[in-house]
């Protein structure tokens, strides 16, 4: 069966993304059993267009920056907390704890979705409160997706401000914090933002990349160490698995 045009250059991309360090014309050509002529035409419209590059010592075609825009927009727009709301009611019906959705906007943690335990404990963090991420597990977790240049920007004008008792105010001990996160998979607020509160956040993914993240809320007397230890963290990573499996494109 004859290959259409664009089903060649589909498998071009595909074979790109399979090789991020790049591969010549030859390559291309061979792996795919398309003409030199044919594939050297595709990447030049590609690269014309901004979603394949060439580096003109080595003469490797891989993919271009169009496609980190795109993959971007994407992400933005997929709607998370449409997709994991279910999942965080059946969380909250579990742990009997608030239940909170984050994502990273400008620099600060905005909480969009909240299954609240009505109980005596009262936080201000409805749905659309906004807070600097250092402080709080779930603004732990967004943070551990960003290289040290991306969060050495986001604190390059502002403190790390105290907010309870055990807050990270230094940089350096925030990065050590994160990279303890990213080898986890979970964070814990233990009265860093509000003293007498406990939180475990788990990330939720999609291409890749940390675009949410949920957490579990309560009073440091009904999430006690030893049941975060032994019951939440599971909960809080399987959730977010779950959630994270959803968001596949």
């Amino acid at each position: 069966m004859k290959l259409s045009s664009l089903d060649k250059s589909l498998r071009i991309i595909d074979l790109l993304a399979q090789n991020p360090k790049g591969l010549t014309l030859a390559a291309i050509s061979q792996a795919l059993q398309i003409p030199s002529s044919t594939a050297h035409h595709i990447l030049a419209t590609f690269v014309s267009h901004g979603y394949v590059s060439k580096d003109p010592e080595t003469r490797k075609y891989s993919l271009g920056f169009k496609f980190v825009s795109v993959s971007k927009t994407i992400l933005e727009n997929l709607d998370v907390r449409q997709i994991a709301h279910d999942y965080l009611v059946k969380l909250h019906e579990r742990c009997r704890e608030s239940v909170f959705l984050a994502v990273l906007r400008d620099g600060k943690i905005a909480y969009i979705d909240r299954i609240n335990y009505l109980s005596g404990l009262s936080l201000a963090t409805n749905v659309g409160f906004t807070t600097e991420p250092h402080a709080t597990a779930g603004g732990k977790v967004l943070l551990s997706g960003l290289s040290r240049q991306e969060i050495e920007r986001i604190y390059r004008s502002r403190r790390l401000r105290r907010y309870g008792k055990n807050t990270i105010t230094a940089l350096h001990d925030l990065f050590k914090e994160l990279e303890k996160v990213r080898q986890q998979g979970y964070a814990i607020d233990d009265e860093e933002y509000y003293e007498g509160v406990r939180c475990v956040g788990a990330p939720i993914c999609a291409g890749g990349k940390i675009i949410a993240a949920l957490s579990i809320t309560g009073s440091v007397f009904s999430m006690t160490m030893e049941r975060i230890q032994d019951e939440l963290i599971e909960l809080a990573v399987e959730t977010a698995m779950e959630i994270s499996s959803q968001m596949k494109w």
